[in-house]
């Protein structure tokens, strides 16, 4: 590790807090955004400001006037043009520095383990929980983090999934399992969850404060408050997940 590689004027506000240390700790982390709307639209502008090494950012989506509301990587002159494609551009221009690798593909269980090749992080931006579990099932068998949110109306939660330390998200996954797609939702609520995410890779990269272990954090925009509902831990996934992907 070479103090030369941190952009000390680009990262000058947050060097203070995180050190020399935890600058080069998140330049060495690879993180994988899945889902590139609300929640994965911030995530990864907020990621690639604070200087991760790398990016994978994946979705098959194109970008709909309706994203417009939330998913500000976007602009109206992008309306029909792949997320990805101009999520990468956009990341790469703000900030160079970091390694953005775009994937054009939807995650089934078959590709998920290509899709996500490389990344220390698993970061959920998605809002299908049928492609959470995939990404469940993947982070629970290579021991990766897996940093899961969800939104809607006006409340989010998050939470840090990880195998020998936590549940696996099969286990909270509501049943029977909601429908894709987004639900009604406000631009903050995304914003404040999408924020909440970024701090827990910001902790699992830079091994600085507690990641959210064994407690889904509720987020209620309209008190507003921010709460936190114990997790009971497990060491062994009891294969729940195989019954909800059937």
């Amino acid at each position: 590790m070479e103090l030369d590689r941190i952009d000390v004027v680009r990262y000058s506000r947050q060097l203070p807090l995180l050190g020399a240390l935890g600058q080069l700790r998140l330049l060495e982390t690879s993180v994988a955004v899945v889902g590139l709307g609300g929640l994965g639209s911030l995530v990864s502008l907020y990621l690639a400001a604070l200087g991760v090494g790398k990016l994978v950012i994946v979705d098959y989506d194109v970008v709909g006037v309706e994203n417009l509301n939330r998913q500000i990587l976007y602009t109206t002159d992008d309306v029909g043009k792949p997320k990805a494609l101009v999520a990468e551009r956009r990341l790469r221009e703000l900030n160079p520095l970091v390694e953005v690798e775009a994937r054009n593909v939807k995650i089934t269980r078959d590709n998920v383990a290509e899709a996500l090749e490389g990344a220390d992080i698993i970061v959920d931006g998605l809002d299908d929980w049928r492609t959470r579990l995939v990404l469940d099932e993947y982070a629970w068998e290579t021991g990766k983090p897996y940093v899961h949110a969800a939104v809607d109306s006006y409340y989010g939660q998050v939470t840090v999934i990880q195998r020998g330390v936590t549940t696996c998200l099969a286990c909270i996954t509501p049943k029977p399992i909601p429908e894709p797609g987004c639900t009604a939702v406000v631009a903050p609520t995304v914003g404040i969850t999408a924020s909440i995410e970024v701090m827990e890779v910001l902790k699992l990269a830079t091994k600085i404060g507690q990641p959210s272990y064994n407690k889904l954090i509720i987020i209620d925009t309209l008190k507003p408050s921010i709460d936190e509902v114990p997790l009971k831990p497990t060491t062994e996934c009891a294969k729940c997940r195989e019954k909800l992907l059937e």
